[in-house]
């Protein structure tokens, strides 16, 4: 399936955080290809159906939005409509049903933390959003890789099945994924730490 750059360039999507990224169709076409597996039939692992599916929403979205950024809501809306009226009603259901399932696990799953000004722990929304921006910053990584690394940590969290997570716990997550990709090598130097020293070390792990 052709990606002609000049039209990929111009559409830009706004995310549910508000920011703004370049469109992915393979992010699009990876979406529909797992809803039409999920209803079991054999065209949900036909690479061609998928990506004329796929083709058509790109194809309207490239007349219509040129200029304006589109809503990821959005783009998932023109996804659900289009398999619904391509006969493909039950993976249609499968992707609304799996993205309300996402949005219903992160609302629910906590973060603690120890607080800057007293240390005392406290407890807030796990936010895939504020990863994302912890990665770019402290890592220097475009947008796609730190939102892919951050999925990754997201998706083991929630296969974790618990309602309460440390900020340690995600970071030590983060830098497994970092280090799996080949992102983070100076994460691979052993330091030896003085057992006077492992007091504070425990602390700032949980600032």
């Amino acid at each position: 399936m052709s990606e002609p750059t000049s039209l990929k360039d111009q559409i830009r999507v706004i995310k549910r955080d508000g920011s703004i990224e370049p469109f992915a169709i393979a992010k699009m076409l990876n979406c529909i290809r797992n809803g039409l597996a999920a209803t079991g039939d054999s065209c949900g692992l036909d690479m061609s159906a998928a990506g004329g599916l796929a083709e058509a929403v790109f194809e309207y979205l490239t007349s219509s939005f040129r200029r304006s950024p589109v809503p990821s809501r959005h783009i998932a809306e023109l996804v659900e409509l289009v398999l619904s009226q391509t006969g493909h009603g039950t993976a249609s259901l499968a992707i609304r049903e799996h993205t309300a399932s996402r949005e219903l696990r992160r609302r629910r799953l906590m973060v603690a933390s120890a607080r800057p000004s007293d240390g005392r722990i406290v407890q807030h929304r796990w936010s895939k959003s504020l990863l994302v921006r912890h990665l770019r910053r402290q890592h220097h990584l475009d947008v796609p890789i730190a939102r892919m690394i951050a999925g990754r940590v997201e998706q083991l969290l929630f296969n974790c099945g618990l309602r309460v997570v440390t900020s340690g716990l995600i970071r030590e997550m983060a830098r497994s994924e970092l280090l799996a990709w080949g992102l983070a090598p100076g994460a691979l130097v052993v330091k030896r730490v003085r057992p006077s020293d492992r007091c504070g070390r425990v602390r700032d792990l949980e600032n």
